[in-house]
């Protein structure tokens, strides 16, 4: 196949596509990309795809959309005819309107992304890693591009992509803007480079500190794999308040978007943890995939079930021990970090009393729009989070077990090393990793993993952090990662005290079942509009928090049209969580910390 896209008509937000594909006569099913890889759901944005044409010598052809699939396109190709052009149109929305990067802007007048799984149809029997493509983009006069596959000038102007499969064009995103600054990174273990485009004047340039700091994570994160390196890696960072604020994994890049002050405030420190989370993905999700997730083409369903491995291990690694092993976080904002991870998984879900962690796992598909309120009593992608705790867990049960001689990093250079037959994606099941430990340390993990993932639990798995010496409390002690949070969110936690997550105009976002909020039929949707007879402000709240046992916390609240005086009788004060060491226990953290690459200024190359 080839296929040309033109990225050029930026103020409209639309993006323009020319394939040849070739064919023979008879009927053929054209398939629009459904599941996309590293979304795990089926968010293909078939709403978007607009204007399509199929022509085939010069004359149309009819097609007609398939009744029970509106992903599928079919046709009848005439006799005679070898090859058939598709033209269709990808509509980038102006705002976010569901799950997926299809479904949130990919286009200012400023930037552009350009995602081929939006952009393409292919014959719907083929294997995505079977499929040759000759790729082209046409970008606006004056701006430059950047992305995974390496790019030629053609004198038209155009920009050429190497041939490669489907698959691999799809997982190479190109990013494009007026205003594109590469930042080529430090690292002696692989090449790896920042590219930050922005659509307004502004931040668009990588300081050399933070530069120094993800040369460090590259340095960092082949030092605990091992394996073959990577020949090249990007991250695309997207600066704009238009874009939807996340990031998505590629194979040797990741698609990074974040609001402008992402590099220079202080306060959005917390949500760099994408880039080393994104990283980590490359051999822990890209490589490394569950089986079930390694589909023949991108209308096979995927199965989510080993998530807890996919993405749970990424955030041990990704979200906390590379990030600060590298210098990119410090240590005292990582004991936050997991001090808020904790608080939330011990009083902010007691939905866990009825739903186990893997259940998190295997709903992913059907519920990507849940809504925010109601987390609490449903619970969320605590594949995630609740993970990174039991991740932890198994670290310290290594460590202590072995004397110190072995360690959850014995297990990512055996299960995640790249090898060198050149093999894009290794599968593996559940069995495959519960073999892979026992290699590392000799234990029941079978029975380990089915205690915390597949039964309900009503208890937070905090034993990782006990082990390490760690002791998750609450109270007055100041949390600036919650702070930050918070800030970003604009949506205040009191999960912990009076159970419910609050708007900066007083709106009640969320309620914890149990809670004092949820005892006094406080729900989502609630407006608080008095505390202690003064009017609303998130300030007074946490005063009239801070001095509870003085008498009840009176609020006014307005749900629908029904107004009410609530007196909540609350005497626990702040109950901000924080990590406090263990007395006379061994701070095993500090070891987990500990950088595993050659510091600055040793000139031995690493080994690969």
């Amino acid at each position: 196949m080839s296929i040309d896209v033109d990225a050029r008509d930026v103020l409209r937000g639309i993006q323009h596509t020319h394939i040849v594909m070739p064919t023979r006569p008879g009927p053929m099913t054209l398939a629009y990309p459904r599941w996309i890889p590293g979304e795990h759901r089926p968010n293909g944005p078939i709403t978007q795809l607009i204007g399509l044409r199929i022509m085939a010598n010069g004359e149309p052809l009819a097609w007609r959309r398939d009744t029970a699939d509106a992903f599928s396109f079919r046709i009848d190709v005439p006799r005679g005819v070898n090859r058939i052009d598709v033209r269709l149109d990808y509509l980038s929305p102006a705002r976010r309107f569901g799950a997926g990067f299809g479904k949130s802007p990919n286009v200012t007048p400023g930037l552009a992304y350009i995602l081929f799984n939006h952009l393409l149809l292919y014959p719907a029997d083929a294997r995505a890693d079977a499929v040759r493509v000759a790729a082209s983009i046409r970008i606006p006069v004056g701006w430059r591009a950047d992305g995974a596959l390496p790019m030629t000038t053609a004198s038209d102007g155009r920009l050429a992509l190497p041939e490669t499969t489907l698959a691999r064009l799809v997982d190479s995103p190109v990013l494009a803007s007026a205003r594109l600054d590469r930042t080529a990174l430090p690292g002696r273990s692989f090449p790896a480079r920042v590219s930050i485009a922005t659509d307004a004047a502004g931040e668009h340039s990588l300081a050399q500190r933070d530069a120094g700091a993800l040369g460090r994570l590259v340095d960092e994160t082949q030092r605990l794999i091992g394996g073959d390196p990577l020949d090249d890696y990007v991250w695309l960072v997207g600066v704009s308040e238009r874009l939807h604020h996340d990031g998505i994994e590629h194979l040797a890049s990741s698609d990074v978007r974040v609001a402008p002050g992402f590099f220079s405030d202080p306060s959005k420190r917390y949500q760099w943890s994408v880039l080393p989370h994104e990283l980590f993905h490359v051999w822990n999700g890209k490589f490394r995939r569950p089986q079930e997730m390694a589909t023949r083409n991108f209308q096979q369903p995927v199965t989510t079930d080993l998530l807890w491995v996919y993405e749970g291990l990424t955030r041990y690694y990704g979200d906390v021990v590379l990030p600060v092993r590298s210098g990119l976080v410090s240590r005292e904002q990582t004991l936050d970090y997991l001090a808020f991870v904790g608080a939330q998984l011990d009083r902010g879900r007691p939905g866990r009393a009825w739903r186990s962690l893997a259940d998190t796992a295997v709903t992913v598909p059907a519920f990507d729009d849940a809504p925010f309120d109601g987390t609490a009593a449903r619970r969320a992608a605590d594949y995630y989070n609740e993970m990174l705790l039991v991740w932890l867990e198994a670290d310290m049960l290594i460590r202590q077990r072995s004397g110190g001689r072995r360690s959850l990093d014995d297990f990512c250079r055996l299960f995640l090393a790249r090898t060198a037959d050149g093999a894009e994606v290794a599968p593996y099941s559940r069995a495959d990793v519960i073999r892979a430990l026992r290699s590392v340390e000799d234990f029941d993990w079978d029975s380990f993993f089915k205690a915390r993932i597949d039964e309900a639990a009503p208890q937070a798995p905090l034993e990782g952090l006990t082990a390490a010496g760690w002791k998750l409390v609450y109270g007055a002690e100041p949390n600036p990662f919650l702070a930050d949070v918070e800030e970003g969110s604009g949506i205040h936690n009191l999960s912990t005290s009076l159970g419910l997550w609050v708007s900066e105009d007083g709106e009640v976002r969320d309620v914890a079942p149990g809670s004092p909020a949820f005892a006094a039929a406080i729900a989502p949707g609630t407006q608080i509009r008095k505390v202690d007879s003064r009017p609303w402000s998130i300030n007074d709240l946490r005063a009239s928090i801070a001095k509870a046992g003085a008498g009840p916390l009176r609020l006014d609240v307005r749900t629908g049209t029904l107004d009410r005086q609530l007196d909540i009788a609350y005497d626990g004060g702040p109950q901000i969580p924080s990590l406090h060491r263990i007395p006379g226990t061994q701070d095993m953290l500090r070891s987990i910390f500990t950088p595993l690459a050659q510091p600055e200024g040793d000139n031995h190359k690493e080994a690969s």
